[in-house]
């Protein structure tokens, strides 16, 4: 196949991505969250550009909820930081360098509430918003004559294959210090993450913070989580007819967005599957991706939603047919008769009555 060459006519313009994140960031990171973080790259180049998550949510046609989730992804893996005010509104957002943490600018934001916990505090949990500390010398000297901790760094090097960086030691010195995880539980995420494909430490970083937000404290529980995520795949493989194959990324990557952008539920996913199967006769994640989407702006959260939205479908297209079928019988009804067309038999001038009298008279010759 011949090289191709990528190139534009248009000359203005242009948002810089980092190589850093297309590298690092981008590849572990949801499609929707990836779309979000452009977005905010974009706002940076718009003078006196009044942002608010309203804003943002109705231009990629996302929730709230949506937008605040991508938020704390984003700060999660240390992109941006967000700014509450005193009174626990989100004020701002500040985008950090991706090569160096240092922050860049940042997005103003119109004033606006964001949804907050009964305490008053933002919406936001604990992890998420601790900071990966960076450990001085004498501290990482002090780690290591735990044995616990030597040996997890050694264990950690032999997975990955090769030695780790003072930023990688510093993030996993942060799981078990800072997220007071365990040295078998860190040893289970790492094993479990590599035998995915993800030996990123950014990718392993935030399933480190989710177990933490979920209260996974331990390896069985770990292994019950996983547990449900392996039940979760192994039904909508059955609702699309799927065999003993493994799914691609971008097929996991719609599941992803299934269940935890769109917060449905594995009957919901299912119900879905087994329409597109009905209607493609094969398995396609974009068209089922299609119908749980419209599900999703029409705040579907139950089957009986589901049955309601085919209720109203149902008698939107009888009204519909109803309403095509009475101006089909008005027009027939104003339309002007035909006037009958003679064929050629008929097409002469017929007498009404005869004179016998004269025809009997012609006949005699008289």
């Amino acid at each position: 196949m011949a090289d191709i060459m990528l190139h534009t006519s248009n000359s203005s313009g242009y948002t810089c991505i980092s190589n850093t994140f297309i590298d690092d960031y981008m590849k572990d990171a949801n499609g929707e969250y990836v779309k979000i973080y452009l977005y905010l790259l974009r706002c940076l180049n718009r003078e006196d550009y009044e942002f608010s998550i309203s804003q943002l949510a109705d231009c990629l046609d996302h929730t709230e909820k949506d937008i605040m989730r991508a938020f704390t992804y984003w700060e999660k893996v240390g992109l941006l930081n967000l700014e509450y005010s005193e009174a626990n509104e989100l004020s701002g957002i500040c985008l950090k360098d991706v090569n160096g943490n240092s922050s860049i600018t940042s997005v103003s934001y119109v004033a606006e509430p964001v949804v907050a916990t009964n305490s008053g505090a933002p919406a936001t949990s604990n992890t998420s918003v601790l900071k990966k500390p960076s450990y001085s010398p004498d501290q990482l000297d002090a780690f290591c004559e735990v044995d616990a901790v030597s040996d997890l760094l050694f264990a950690t090097e032999t997975y990955l294959g090769k030695p780790l960086s003072t930023s990688d030691t510093n993030t996993l010195l942060f799981w078990y210090d800072g997220l007071h995880m365990t040295v078998d539980l860190i040893q289970y995420l790492i094993e479990t993450c590599i035998d995915k494909g993800h030996s990123s430490f950014h990718y392993m970083d935030t399933v480190a913070r989710n177990w933490a937000e979920d209260g996974i404290t331990t390896v069985e529980d770990a292994r019950k989580s996983s547990s449900t995520h392996t039940n979760t795949v192994y039904s909508i493989k059955k609702a699309l007819g799927i065999g003993n194959r493994e799914l691609v990324e971008s097929e996991l990557n719609y599941i992803d967005k299934w269940v935890n952008t769109f917060g449905f539920t594995v009957d919901i996913i299912s119900e879905a599957c087994e329409r597109t199967i009905t209607a493609t006769n094969k398995p396609s994640f974009k068209y089922a991706d299609s119908i749980l989407s419209n599900w999703h702006k029409s705040s579907v959260r139950t089957l009986e939603d589901v049955a309601r939205l085919d209720q109203e479908f149902t008698k939107a297209s009888l009204a519909k047919l109803s309403s095509a079928t009475q101006m089909r019988a008005s027009k027939q009804a104003a339309a002007p008769a035909k006037a009958k067309t003679n064929n050629k038999f008929l097409n002469f001038d017929q007498r009404s009555s005869y004179d016998f009298n004269a025809l009997e008279k012609k006949l005699l010759g008289n």
